[in-house]
Formats: C-alpha cells, sequence, structure tokens
C-alpha cells in the first residue's frame, strides 16, 4: 500500500487557536508544514524508487490523501500522477496492482490467480490498469522485491533521522543542562533529599546527560525498578548515586524536579517582575547579571538562593551587572531588593498527615513517618499548615516536640530542625506543603479550619467548616472569569499549597474569585457560593526568591567534524527510534496513560516551538517524528507497511499469499484500530477527551 500514517507521542499545552491566529506565528506554521510534509514526503519517496528499480508501474505518488478525489493539487508526469490530497494526515504511493480497498484488493488477488492458473497471462504490459498479473504490477513481484519496497519508507525515514541529527549537532544544539533549581514537595527527588543546585551527571547509565534525557529517561524508565541517578552536589562537591522511582499521580511519570535557572534575567521582560523584584530601586532590567548579595559574590542560583534566603525578612543589595547597550560599556550597579511578605487571604486550611519524609533527615532521623498528623508543636497548636515550615526554621538548632498522632495512637518525639538554604515549588498539582526544616511534606485539605480576624476572609464572611472548591485569579482592569472557569480543587486537581504559591507571582492587585461549598446540613446537603477576596500581608511569612525570574542555563552541543557530526547524530536518531519502541511498550503494558498520545494538531505545536527555539531544534523534532513515522507505520497492523511485512513473511514461510477473506477481514480490523486512534488523538488535541 505504501501509505504514511502521523502519529507521535507528544505533550498538550497553551491554546492551538490563540497561537495559530498571532501573525508572528504564520512563519512557524510555514515553517512545520514544510518540514512535516518533507518528512512524509521522504517516506513516500523510499517507496517510489524501490518500487521503481523492481519495474513496478506507480500510479500515483501523494501527500496528504485525495478522499474522494478531493485534491489540492496534482499534475501528471509520465505515467505518475503527483499531488497534494485533501486531508493531511499521511501520504502514499499507488502501484498498479494494488488497492487500498482491502475486499477490491482480495478481488483482483482472486481473478489474477484464476488467470494464472487458466494459462491466461499477458506476455507485455498493456494499458488496461488491471490486468492479471501484469509484469509490472505489485503482486506480480517476488517476495523478496516486495519486501524491499514495503521496508523502503522505514528505512528512508532513518536514513532522514540521520542525516537531520548530524545537521543539527554539526550546526551546534542550545541545550539545557540537568542541573536543579527546585523539586516538587514528596515527590521522588524530594525523597531522596535533592535540592537547588545538584547536578544530574549520569541517568541510568548514561553519562553528561541533557534535560531532555531527563524527561525521557523518567518517562519511559522503569517505575517500579526506579531509574538511577548520579548526582553531584557542588555546594560540598559530594557525589552520590540513588534511585528514584517515577510518580504516577499526575498522569505521567515524573520525579519532581525543575530545570536550571541562571542568574541572569530574561531579554524578554515586557510584562515586568513580580514580587518585590518589581519594586527594586534602581528598577532591573531585562538581561541584568546578579553577581552578589550584600557582599557575597554569586556564580550560580543555588548560590543566589543560599544568599537570599539567610535574611529573607530584611532588604538586600544586589551587585548588578548591566548589558552593554549600543554605543554603552558595560555597567555595574548596586541595587536595593526590599523583602517580600507572603500574601494571604486570611484563610487557614486544615492540616493533613505527613506524606512522604525525607531520607536522611531531621524527620527520619526522628522516626517520623508517613501517615502520622503533627498535632502540637512545643505544645502549642499547629496552626496554619502554610505557616508552619517558617516556624520549625525560625528553631534551627534547637530540639523540637511534636506531637503526633500515629493511627489513633499519641506519640510524641523530639526533631531538629536544620537551616534551609535552598527552595521547594509547590507549583505542581496535588502537591503537599514541605516542612523543609525537617525534611516532611504534609497534605492540605481545601477545608477552612479557622479564619483570621480581620483578615480579606473574614470580610467575604468565610466560616470554619466551609470547603474550598475552586479559585480563579482575576487580574486588575480584567472581568471576573466565568463560573467554570479557575483551578478546581480536589484530590486529583491542584491544591491549596499550590494556589498559594501561584499567588505570590501574579500581578500586585490581583484578587482571587473564590467558589465555597457550604459544611452539610441534617439532611446531608451543602450550598455553594462565589466570593472574592484581596489579600494582606502575612506578618511572619517571607518569599525567598522575592520574585525574580531567570534564564534557563543552556549548553551549545556541537560535534567536533563531519564524521564526529554523523556519529552523534546516528546514536541520537537510534536513541529516538528507541524511545518510540519504549514509549509503546509502556503504553500497551499500562504503565502510561495513552492521555500522552498527540495527533496532527499537537505535533504541529511541538513542531511550533521547536521551530522558535531555532533551526536545530526544528531538525531535532523532524529526526524525532521521522523515527517515530518509521517505528510506528512498521508496527504489525495490516493497512500500515508493517502489517503487509507479516503477510509476506507468512507467504514466504508458507510458499502462497494468505487466504484473501483473512487478509481483508484483518485488514478492516486494522484499519477500523487506525481510525479509533485517529478519532482518540483528535479528541485529545481538540481537547474534547480530557488529557487526565
Amino acid at each position: 500500500m505504501g501509505m504514511c500514517l502521523m502519529a507521535a507521542a507528544c505533550f498538550a499545552a497553551g491554546t492551538w487557536f490563540e497561537w495559530i491566529i498571532q501573525p508572528s506565528s504564520w512563519w512557524v506554521i510555514m515553517q512545520v508544514a514544510l518540514g512535516l510534509g518533507f518528512v512524509i514526503f521522504v517516506h513516500e519517496l523510499g517507496h517510489f524508487l524501490v518500487a521503481k528499480a523492481c519495474g513496478v508501474k506507480c500510479e500515483k505518488f501523494f501527500l496528504g490523501f485525495d478522499v474522494g478525489g478531493m485534491k489540492l493539487a496534482s499534475f501528471k508526469w509520465g505515467e505518475t500522477e503527483y499531488g497534494i490530497g485533501a486531508l493531511p494526515l499521511g501520504g502514499y504511493v499507488k502501484m498498479l496492482g494494488q488497492d487500498d480497498n482491502p475486499a477490491a484488493a482480495a478481488e483482483e488477488a482472486h481473478r489474477a490467480r484464476a488467470a494464472l492458473e487458466s494459462g491466461d497471462l499477458p506476455a507485455e504490459p498493456t494499458s488496461d490498469p488491471h490486468p492479471a498479473w501484469d509484469p509490472r504490477s505489485y503482486p506480480a513481484q517476488s517476495v523478496p522485491e516486495r519486501m524491499a519496497i514495503i521496508s523502503a519508507g522505514v528505512i528512508m525515514n532513518v536514513i532522514f533521522a540521520v542525516l537531520m541529527a548530524s545537521w543539527a549537532l554539526g550546526l551546534g544544539v542550545r541545550e539545557m543542562t540537568c542541573e536543579l533549581s527546585s523539586v516538587r514537595p514528596g515527590g521522588a527527588a524530594w525523597r531522596s533529599g535533592l535540592r537547588t543546585g545538584d547536578q544530574i551527571t549520569a541517568i541510568g547509565g548514561r553519562k553528561n546527560p541533557i534535560f531532555t534525557d531527563l524527561r525521557n529517561g523518567v518517562t519511559l524508565g522503569d517505575a517500579v525498578k526506579g531509574v538511577e541517578f548520579t548526582i553531584h552536589r557542588p555546594a560540598d562537591d559530594s557525589t552520590r548515586t540513588v534511585t528514584l522511582r517515577p510518580d504516577t499521580d499526575l498522569g505521567v511519570p515524573t520525579v519532581g524536579v525543575t530545570s536550571p535557572f541562571s542568574v541572569t534575567l530574561p531579554a524578554d521582560l515586557a510584562d515586568g517582575l513580580p514580587g518585590s523584584a518589581g519594586k527594586a530601586v534602581p528598577p532591573l532590567e531585562a538581561g541584568d547579571t546578579i553577581r552578589g548579595v550584600d557582599g557575597t559574590p554569586v556564580k550560580t542560583y543555588a548560590e543566589l538562593i543560599t544568599a537570599l534566603s539567610r535574611q529573607p525578612y530584611k532588604a538586600t543589595q544586589l551587585s548588578v551587572e548591566r548589558r552593554a547597550k549600543p554605543g554603552q560599556a558595560a555597567e555595574k550597579l548596586m541595587v536595593t531588593l526590599p523583602p517580600q511578605a507572603a500574601r494571604t487571604t486570611g484563610l487557614v486550611m486544615t492540616a493533613g498527615p505527613i506524606k512522604a519524609v525525607q531520607d536522611d533527615s531531621p524527620a527520619a532521623a526522628a522516626g517520623l513517618k508517613p501517615g502520622d498528623m503533627i498535632t502540637a508543636i512545643d505544645g502549642e497548636p499547629v496552626g496554619d499548615p502554610l505557616a508552619l515550615d517558617q516556624r520549625l526554621r525560625g528553631k534551627a538548632g534547637a530540639k523540637v516536640k511534636l506531637a503526633l498522632d500515629r493511627a489513633g495512637t499519641a506519640v510524641d518525639l523530639e526533631v531538629e530542625p536544620r537551616a534551609v538554604t535552598w527552595i521547594e515549588d509547590p507549583r505542581w498539582p496535588s502537591s503537599p506543603v514541605s516542612l523543609s526544616a525537617i525534611g516532611a511534606a504534609i497534605g492540605v485539605d481545601a477545608t477552612v479550619a479557622a479564619v483570621e480576624v480581620g483578615s480579606p476572609a473574614a470580610e467575604a464572611g468565610i466560616r470554619s467548616g466551609e470547603r474550598v472548591v475552586r479559585v480563579a485569579f482575576v487580574e486588575p482592569g480584567k472581568k471576573e472569569p466565568a463560573a467554570e472557569a479557575g483551578l478546581e480543587l480536589s484530590a486529583t486537581s491542584p491544591s491549596w499549597p499550590y494556589v498559594a504559591s501561584v499567588l505570590q507571582q501574579v500581578r500586585e492587585g490581583t484578587k482571587l474569585a473564590v467558589e465555597v461549598e457550604s459544611a452539610a446540613d441534617a439532611a446531608g446537603g451543602s450550598t455553594r457560593r462565589t466570593v472574592e477576596l484581596t489579600t494582606k500581608d502575612a506578618d511572619d511569612q517571607f518569599v525567598v526568591d522575592r520574585g525574580l525570574v531567570f534564564e534557563p542555563v543552556y549548553e551549545i552541543v556541537r560535534a567536533s567534524t563531519f564524521f564526529d557530526a554523523l556519529s552523534r547524530g546516528s546514536r541520537k536518531a537510534f536513541e529516538n527510534l528507541s524511545l518510540v519502541y519504549r514509549f509503546l511498550h509502556k503504553l500497551t503494558s499500562n504503565q502510561i496513560s495513552p492521555r500522552l498520545l498527540g495527533g496532527p494538531i499537537e505535533i504541529a505545536k511541538q513542531a511550533g516551538k521547536s521551530a522558535e527555539e531555532g533551526f536545530s531544534h526544528f531538525l531535532l523534532f523532524l529526526t524525532m517524528l521521522s523515527a517515530n513515522l518509521a517505528v510506528v507505520n512498521f508496527l504489525p497492523i495490516p493497512v500500515l507497511d508493517g502489517g503487509h511485512m507479516v503477510f509476506l513473511v507468512y507467504e514466504w514461510i508458507r510458499g502462497k499469499p494468505p487466504s484473501e477473506k483473512v487478509v481483508a477481514v484483518l485488514s478492516y480490523l486494522g484499519l477500523a484500530l487506525i481510525l479509533s486512534l485517529m478519532m482518540f488523538v483528535f479528541g485529545l488535541d481538540l481537547g474534547l477527551i480530557p488529557r487526565r
């Protein structure tokens, strides 16, 4: 059949319609269309060239499918019609004696076989497009020749992937390094004690990985046995190897780490900096690099956070190097950065049990366990769980008495909080709140435990016992969102620590539209209402990073010679092939969700992002897509190249082709599977099927 269908495993992000209507995206769209079209062209060209070499007549060569004769353009050159079909989901080469309709193909094969048995064989090619066993028809070729024709598309895709990867690595690719800016409280990396500034030097035996290797290694790693990481900590120049077992509660395997940050502000600061960073004197500008904090030199993000964490409640002096402007030299200046009090609404939520305990932490040494409920600290109530870590940090180096409820039994323990010089990011769905001073993470239920007197929540009439079920952020000058908009708070949706963390980063003056559910009455019923909350500054909670935003840390990966580029490109291409096979294995063994799949719209979105990141990244995306097409089209599914190869292997072994009825039934089943998959991924792309 020589048919190529597009399929890929991509992650959804952003709104496609909003992106596509921007004029700045149109050139990217054109690049994407040309790139994707070329990948499909290469696949079909493989079928076409080998078919021609075997003497097979090729009637059509199409990009896209001309369903019902609908096509955008076509022309005939020699005996072949070349064109672009109206349905842009792949491409095909139509060879003489081959029919995309399984029933018609079976009927043609039966007629040809009957002619063979009767001895009625044409000596020469004829003008009849379907003579029995025309020497130039596809069925008339030997099994090895047909195998070569069928496999040529995949082979061309592999060659194309190698060439594109080699080209990209010859030009040089800007990749994020494998350092950590923060970790998710309670996540796999957090549980093993990873923190800001740690460098991952090996993943599953792969040395010197980039951040993309981290994502791939975790997503497609062994969720049961875990993935082996080698970690270097520059702060104490230590190296250790840990096994991280990825978490799957977010729908995709993850270890809960965020990408590396530099100490240089991004070039695009159109919306300004949030929090105290936006109130610096003199103002910080795009491209500024922070070189010191209160006289202490800093070179990395980890060193910056360490310096800022010493006295988060005081103004600090930043030594800043300002990027040279046209006609001017680089400038060095001192910038005063005020402290940033945490924004709060006055809602005190219900503290839950301990979700996780960090390895080699004060909590682990004291004997705390997941499931323990902290009921008192030094004889005082727990209070606001979001302020609990700040209280414990203030007791660093001293013994603290914890009263626990352990499965209904009262337990008293002593723990010694530690000094904290790193940050942990709760901006993950369903994230617990970290007690980083002791190395424990506790859940926070969205049920209101108390309301601070005189707070915005008290003024809005929220009462203890009520539950927050939805939150939307209302920025100044913008209308209030619709009732169904915002973040739903439930066991599988963004948690209250997530909401509180985002609140620290939004524009000043932003309000919260909070949907509140009352406690159930005697009849078991409850009511919901929406209130608008302003915010106030907390007296004893401060944001360590003060709203500073930085560029990621990149390195240029470039081959030194032509042969080095070819070697690296080959390795990259075969890594991509392996990744697709591993993804499919994870998918079929139910280790990852099929909702991670993406269809043509998602593929185009990811290609557009790659094109925006630079030509080299776009070439690597084409490498991935070409490897993807090679694997998917060679799966043993009838109507795909792999299905045809299975039939040919059967014919080669048995000495005769399989029954026409069997081929027809299996082809219909394969077609139904492919169409179902296409409908599913389109549903994911269009948001008709939720990804979680």
